[in-house]
């Protein structure tokens, strides 16, 4: 079965199939959610404590699930929670796991950052192979999931692109929020 699943997941990262191609499994959900939050700490350690990189990969899971339930209630699919939400935590996973060569190369610089926000970005020395691979994966990680959303709510690419750009300016203002609130 899991070979099935990655030889799937490759096809989805490639956007030639779409989450309606993965088998409906819990067992596989709750893999890829542990996958999820185990990458989603590892790159957050790059700038924050454990206990706060906890906190943030699981706070972004939690809205992450909020938000597909009410996109697809909202579209009247509320059946392909399972398969869209494993989709969208694999893919993020895999993205998430190619994102920490960079994010070790860029860690410096972030942490320079995060003590002075005031910063000038000229007297910064960025790894700019590192930078530009943690640009370009971004984007295929936005592109992946707009295209998840795309077959899940039955929309256009762009559309999809849209969503998935929603929900990260979402859970931007809701850490945010919360950092404040502490």
């Amino acid at each position: 079965m899991y070979s099935a699943v990655a030889q799937r997941l490759v096809q989805i990262l490639t956007l030639k199939a779409g989450p309606q191609d993965l088998p409906s499994s819990h067992g596989l959900l709750q893999f890829s959610a542990a996958a999820f939050l185990l990458f989603a700490v590892l790159r957050l350690l790059t700038v924050a404590s454990l206990w706060e990189s906890l906190a943030q990969a699981i706070l972004s899971l939690i809205v992450l699930v909020f938000f597909l339930r009410a996109l697809l209630q909202w579209r009247n699919t509320p059946e392909r929670l399972t398969q869209t939400m494993t989709a969208l935590l694999l893919s993020s996973a895999f993205i998430g796991a190619l994102l920490l060569f960079p994010l070790r190369a860029l860690q410096p610089v972030l942490l320079a950052v995060a003590e002075n926000p005031q910063l000038n970005p000229a007297d910064l020395q960025v790894p700019a192979g590192a930078a530009y691979a943690w640009a370009g994966l971004s984007i295929w990680g936005i592109i992946v999931s707009g295209h998840i959303y795309r077959h899940a709510l039955g929309v256009s690419l762009g559309i999809g692109v849209a969503v998935t750009l929603i929900y990260e300016f979402l859970l931007v203002g809701i850490v945010g929020l919360l950092s404040g609130l502490s």
